[in-house]
Order: C-alpha cells, then sequence, then structure tokens
C-alpha cells in the first residue's frame, strides 16, 4: 500500500567498457542490447547449449559503457562468464565493493523519491526501464537511478558510491516515513516477486517426501 526500502548492495555490479563492450553484452546476453544509452535491459544469459546461466540486468550508460546487475549469490559466477566472453578491446571492471545499492519499491516510491530530487521522475519524464543520474537532496554525491523493480511494483534502484550508501538510505528514511515507507528484508523479495509471478533462475523446490 506504501513503499519500501531494501538494502541490495549485496547486487554483484561490474562495468565494461571500451570498443569492444556492445559485441561483448550482445554475444553473451539474449535481449538486445544495441539500445540508447539511458537504456535498461533485463535479459536472460545462456550457455552453448541454450541452458540458462543466469538472469541480470544491463544499463547503457554510454555508447562504451555497459554495467551489469546481479545477484550476490550468483555473481561472481556472471563475472567470470562474462569476463571469458569478452570481445577484444573490452574491458570489465568490478565495482561490487564500491557501490552501495537501495531499493525503493512501492506505490508510494515516486511520491518519495520525487520529495527528494527537483529531477523529473514522472512516469513521463523517467519511463520504466530507464536510468539516468539525479540529484538526491542531502546526500552529496551523484545517485544512478534506475526504474526497475524485482517486485514488481513501481520504483527504483539507486546507487551511489559505497561511502555515501548510508547517508542515502537515511535521507530516503526520512522522507518517506510520513508516506508509510518501511524497511523489508531481502528475503522478502522472494514472497513479493512470488505475488506477481516473477520467476528467478536456479530456485528448485524439492518434496520433503522420499518416494
Amino acid at each position: 500500500d506504501a513503499a519500501g526500502i531494501v538494502d541490495l548492495t549485496a547486487f554483484c555490479i561490474f562495468d565494461i567498457t571500451g570498443p569492444g563492450a556492445l559485441a561483448s553484452v550482445q554475444q553473451t546476453c539474449v535481449a538486445q542490447c544495441d539500445v540508447p544509452v539511458g537504456k535498461v535491459i533485463y535479459t536472460p544469459v545462456l550457455d552453448a547449449k541454450g541452458g540458462f546461466k543466469s538472469d541480470l540486468t544491463v544499463m547503457r550508460l554510454g555508447d562504451e559503457h555497459f554495467r551489469v546487475v546481479t545477484g550476490g549469490a550468483h555473481g561472481m559466477a556472471d563475472k567470470k562468464w562474462f569476463s571469458d566472453h569478452l570481445a577484444t578491446g573490452a574491458t570489465i571492471t568490478d565495482l561490487t565493493s564500491d557501490v552501495s545499492t537501495i531499493g525503493l519499491w512501492g506505490p508510494k516510491a515516486r511520491d518519495i523519491l520525487a520529495s527528494l530530487t527537483s529531477d523529473d521522475v514522472s512516469d513521463a519524464g523517467f519511463g520504466f526501464l530507464s536510468c539516468r543520474e539525479i540529484s538526491v537532496n542531502g546526500v552529496g554525491a551523484p545517485v544512478l537511478a534506475s526504474r526497475i523493480s524485482y517486485v514488481g511494483e513501481l520504483g527504483w534502484e539507486l546507487y551511489c558510491s559505497a561511502e555515501f550508501g548510508l547517508r542515502l538510505w537515511d535521507t530516503i528514511w526520512a522522507a518517506g516515513v510520513p508516506h508509510g515507507l518501511v524497511a523489508a528484508g531481502y528475503k522478502a523479495i522472494d514472497s513479493l516477486r512470488l505475488e506477481k509471478g516473477y520467476r528467478v533462475v536456479g530456485i528448485v523446490r524439492r518434496s520433503s517426501t522420499t518416494p
């Protein structure tokens, strides 16, 4: 009914840059990655036989700059896969320890974020599956905002330098409590995504009954 704030800093984040960056993500991801700068791509990653390796997001931050965001539990395996399939002229840089990630999700997420920035975060001005840097009042550092949500609700993933992560959290919290904002644990994402039918690769439910 309101919104939740979730610490997503466990996400694995790595940049692929250079003249071979586009070729690298194109040959590794299923979805079309030759998109305009500022677009977010949600995509499977398959092996040579068409089996799932992962599902993750890729942000195009520049003509030769892509940022991959993937789950913490499988992140290093994803990084290894992308590293093994880099095209000539591409470089991969692990930013996992350098970036703090916060999810702001729920029907009132836009109201909360809009109260903290002069940037346009309306639906028309900041569409689904788009990303760009915004200024968040009181944080003192650029925030990369990606309009995506793994719980099936309106919202953003917000990325900033790790040293400003706590300040970003506290700023959102102070602005959000009057709107009914609650802090949600990471595992709450699983129950929320199930309500919306969002799948996650690698999760198998085994029967407790032995045949």
